[in-house]
């Protein structure tokens, strides 16, 4: 359903930059500092059924960003035989909602039942909705008298925005080879893993498989347990091995024990060419390569950069995707 007052969204931007060169190039920085306003946001805002309508497609309030990024260059050594140059990349992004329709707090942007991903007014843009662990006064995750974690009352499990990106590139031209390499290092943010929180229910991960085979073994969080006077101490309960199934299904209605840090530190490229041929306004270079050969990430066997959905949920979402992949290749460029 659309609103018969529908207003175009407005975009307000500024931006103020700077560069600067040292030393005959031998350093450079850029920095660029961007604002943007957002008004009459367009959103669909969940209707109540008995309109008929499932949403109502309206201007549903204003978002702002605030965006920094920072360039520096060096190059540190530039002979006919050896050159060697490198370059950072920083970036740091932060969407903030500040309005929505009178009387909506929040809105579905994508996902299931529990979890979803939303807009919520005061957070940065997009969060995690769900269910999470109950947590007493302290923010402690409370246990029950068996060891399981309990079930909290839904509300934000996660903030997907990363705190920045840093991206790192170099090439080194060794006489006529060319060796480059490009790091690239996401800090902060989260996602819903709903791979390694499904693996985990059915038994087939090797977290599984060491609870349901030990002896005993405990709630793999810092937790606590409340005595009957009300007070709180340490959690110090055993679950059987026998009883893993009972945790795991219990795990599994608590959305947040599949919220993972989706920062990670990756070499996405590592190259080497060579000039083979040039003469007479003709140059072929000979070039081979390799992508996403490392990776250091709280999500072993996957991708943080990996989602699903609409509009990929904004990076918020992983769920049965495929494992990280490496790649190998060679090329060869002609220019004429």
């Amino acid at each position: 359903m659309y609103d018969p007052h529908l207003n175009t969204q407005n975009t307000e931007s500024y931006e103020l930059g700077v560069d600067l060169t040292f030393l005959n190039g031998l350093f450079s920085l850029n920095y660029t500092f961007s604002r943007q306003n957002v008004k009459d946001q367009i959103f669909e805002v969940p209707l109540a059924g008995s309109t008929g309508s499932a949403e109502l497609v309206t201007n549903g309030g204003a978002i702002h960003t605030n965006a920094h990024e920072i360039t520096l260059g060096i190059n540190p050594i530039n002979t006919k035989n050896f050159k060697w140059d490198m370059a950072f990349n920083f970036s740091k992004i932060d969407n903030y909602v500040d309005e929505l329709a009178p009387g909506v707090e929040s809105i579905f942007l994508g996902g299931f039942v529990d979890p979803q991903l939303r807009a919520n007014i005061g957070d940065k843009f997009p969060v995690i909705y769900g269910t999470p662990f109950l947590r007493n006064a302290n923010g402690d995750i409370v246990v029950d008298e068996d060891g399981l974690p309990q079930i909290g009352s839904e509300g934000v499990i996660g903030k997907v925005s990363p705190d920045f990106l840093l991206g790192f590139n170099t090439n080194f031209e060794i006489y006529k080879f060319r060796i480059g390499a490009t790091f690239d290092w996401k800090c902060g943010g989260q996602m819903y893993s709903g791979t390694l929180n499904t693996l985990n229910y059915y038994g087939t991960s090797m977290e599984s498989v060491e609870s349901r085979t030990a002896e005993t073994f405990r709630f793999s969080h810092p937790a606590v347990k409340q005595l009957e006077d009300g007070s709180y101490v340490a959690n110090d309960i055993d679950i059987k091995g026998e009883d893993a199934l009972s945790y795991y299904d219990r795990m599994t209605l608590i959305s947040e024990a599949g919220i993972y840090d989706s920062g990670f530190l990756k070499l996405r490229e590592l190259s080497v060419s060579y000039p083979v041929w040039d003469k007479n306004g003709i140059n072929v270079n000979l070039n081979v390569f390799a992508r996403n050969i490392i990776l250091w990430s709280e999500l072993k066997g996957l991708d943080p950069e990996a989602s699903q959905g609409n509009n990929n949920m904004g990076g918020g979402f992983e769920r049965f995707s495929m494992p990280g992949a490496s790649s190998y290749g060679f090329g060869l460029n002609v220019k004429f």
